[in-house]
């Protein structure tokens, strides 16, 4: 996962999502139409110092990652106002081939 998040965040065309089946699962999420959310949990004790900081470094790394959002509010508004069209429509077609 760190190959692909070194590529989302260096603007790389060719993002190795193909490297690890957890990043191909994840490929939609990762950089794509969604925004992406790290979560760290850290531990206090002493023994666990030098993996919190490895997760805290790769969260900061994971926090630049621009996902292109695309869609939203308005294209799905646009796509409700379609397909209500496309259903009176057809209603209409209906109605009139029973009246024939």
């Amino acid at each position: 996962m760190g190959d692909v998040i070194s590529a989302l965040t260096s603007g790389s065309k060719h993002v190795p999502y193909r490297n690890h089946p957890l990043t191909m699962l994840m490929s939609d999420s990762l950089g794509g139409n969604a925004k992406t959310l790290m979560f760290v949990c850290c531990s206090p004790a002493d023994y666990n110092r030098e993996e919190s900081a490895c997760a805290l470094e790769f969260a900061k790394r994971c926090k630049d990652v621009k996902n292109n959002i695309s869609g939203g509010r308005k294209d799905l508004m646009y796509e409700v106002k379609t397909l209500r069209a496309e259903i009176s429509r057809l209603r209409k077609e209906r109605e009139n081939e029973a009246l024939k």
